[in-house]
């Protein structure tokens, strides 16, 4: 029994049946009601079974009912109210020569969103790891860590969906719920249910990164699904870089490595996006 003798939110083996009934194979899960940190957890469990005889397996999942010391970008912390929020991280293992690092919080942000839509939230991605409602509040971030390995990088990936947060919880003003975005009690969200819809569009979008090879991931399906959801795209954005700088102009695309291109002629592969006015729709509507 865990400490607070309630039911995990996630049972580890329902979670197994429902995705073999998606096709996907999973190793076991590891779930528990408290954790500082999933990402810090697995990578963790990642260093650790490095030189053993088995590695950890590739799509290994940590995940918890609560995580108190959660990281978000650029060092900052992240945490909220016990059992209100769907958090885990999974192992990614790239093969040897992988490149399209960029990528891998593109294709995790649209399986949240998918699944997200699934459980009755329309919702957009935002560059560079975020998924919000289509009125712009945060739902879902995203952090991705290289752990570099003798035997090659592993890439141990975190997410935390807001699920059954209610309006006095949220961190910001600029955030949400699924709870809230549907009208519906907490208790409702099912948190086994988003996990494995996630999971069903993401491992078969990373088996596809990986096997592009050297070729522009751009052309692909995946890709395209992303630039299609993705709100960032069409919206004049404010990027504040890790060095303090600022750039401002129009998000025009992505580029081959998934950083974002601003108007037409600089590439920004990190930094914060703030969106200046609302996106536009292919027809020039607004959105």
């Amino acid at each position: 029994m865990n400490s607070q003798h309630l039911p995990l939110l996630v049972d580890a083996d329902s979670v197994l049946r429902a995705a073999a009934e998606r096709g996907l194979s999973l190793p076991p899960l590891i779930w528990d009601d408290t954790c500082a940190s999933t990402n810090d957890d697995l990578a963790r469990l990642v260093r650790e079974n490095a030189n053993a005889d088995t590695p950890l397996a590739e799509f290994t999942i940590r995940g918890t009912d609560f995580q108190n010391s959660g990281h978000g970008r650029l060092g900052r912390t992240w945490t909220v109210p016990n059992r209100r929020s769907l958090t885990w991280s999974i192992l990614l293992t790239p093969p040897a020569g992988f490149s399209h690092w960029g990528w891998i919080p593109l294709i995790a942000g649209e399986a949240v969103r998918a699944a997200v839509a699934e459980a009755g939230v329309p919702a957009v991605i935002k560059w560079p790891n975020d998924v919000l409602t289509d009125e712009g509040k945060k739902l879902c971030g995203i952090l991705a860590r290289v752990e570099p390995l003798a035997g090659g990088a592993q890439i141990v990936l975190g997410m935390g969906v807001n699920t059954r947060l209610e309006p006095a919880d949220l961190p910001r003003a600029d955030a949400s719920s699924i709870a809230i975005e549907t009208g519906r009690d907490g208790s409702e969200i099912d948190h086994e249910a988003l996990l494995v819809s996630s999971l069903s569009t993401l491992i078969p979008s990373f088996r596809e990164l990986t096997e592009y090879g050297e070729k522009d991931f751009r052309t692909s399906a995946v890709a395209q699904r992303v630039r299609e959801h993705m709100v960032t795209l069409g919206t004049r954005v404010r990027v504040e870089k890790p060095d303090g700088s600022d750039i401002i102009g129009i998000a025009t695309g992505l580029d081959s490595g998934a950083d974002l291109i601003i108007d037409d002629r600089v590439s920004v592969s990190a930094g914060d996006v703030h969106h200046l006015r609302p996106a536009t729709t292919p027809d020039g509507g607004a959105r």
